[in-house]
């Protein structure tokens, strides 16, 4: 048969065309595997994976997460911590409740601790998260008179803490489960500061810490001697300023810390 006979042409054709649909239907299905099926009426529930990656239980959205599963992490996020520099990162990235979704960045501890006493305010507010420090502005400047005039102490060698690390919005009031979801960052920077005794502004922060009624007058004038850190509950800085009058009774507070720290002036 000629080189040129019709029928082996035809049978060349008809094999080329073959090789040609086997090969496009070859990418084709490499294609659709790469898509995915199409989404129309009959797509099965499920048959197609999302595109976003799965969230594990504790890396749920906070408003969608089992409180005690984001305590759980929290407890021994803070735990790993072996420093102070650690904390603070853990601290930083911390989804557990709801205000991180409306703090601008959570506030840390201020000084080393080394004389040990432990201030503790109960949550930041707007001055406090603008400058990273529990206790920031006038209230901020009155206890490090209290601190240098009062305990003969430099500032830095006391510490400050804050029950809540994240300022709530409108500067509310933190709910009870803010407090314990906070609780294991704020218990950690204890151990690592080694705070002797506390030192609760105010009686909010006074009852949080202690579980008792804030009423700050059934609360103060005492040491009060939980599992941990003695307790010793004063006036916040922030209602000195406005009483001036409620001076005297810190300062009977603050010889109360001074006594039981061992330092000069305490009675």
């Amino acid at each position: 048969m000629s080189p040129h006979d019709p029928p082996s042409e035809l049978a060349s054709l008809a094999r080329a065309l073959a090789r040609e649909t086997q090969r496009r239907e070859w990418h084709g299905q490499r294609q659709a595997e790469r898509e995915g099926p199409p989404i129309g009426p009959e797509t099965e529930v499920g048959s197609v994976r999302s595109a976003q990656p799965e969230v594990s239980a504790t890396e749920a959205p906070p408003g969608q997460r089992n409180p005690a599963d984001a305590l759980t992490k929290n407890q021994q996020n803070a735990a790993r911590a072996a420093n102070l520099t650690e904390l603070q990162r853990g601290i930083e990235a911390c989804r557990a409740c709801d205000l991180c979704h409306s703090r601008k960045n959570p506030v840390f501890a201020k000084g080393d601790g080394s004389s040990g006493v432990t201030f503790l305010n109960l949550a930041p507010g707007a001055a406090e998260e603008a400058s990273g420090s529990p206790l920031a502005g006038p209230p901020g400047d009155l206890l490090d008179k209290i601190i240098i005039q009062g305990m003969k102490l430099t500032p830095q060698k006391t510490a400050l803490v804050s029950l809540v690390q994240c300022r709530p919005p409108e500067d509310r009031a933190p709910s009870q489960q803010e407090v314990e979801l906070c609780s294991p960052w704020f218990q950690r920077q204890l151990e690592l500061l080694k705070s002797r005794i506390l030192v609760p502004l105010g009686g909010p922060c006074a009852g949080s810490l202690l579980g008792l009624n804030p009423d700050l007058e059934s609360l103060r004038g005492r040491i009060h001697r939980p599992e941990g850190p003695p307790v010793v509950p004063t006036h916040h800085p922030r209602e000195l300023l406005k009483t001036p009058a409620a001076k005297a009774a810190c300062w009977e507070d603050i010889q109360l810390t001074m006594k039981e720290l061992g330092l000069p002036g305490g009675t």
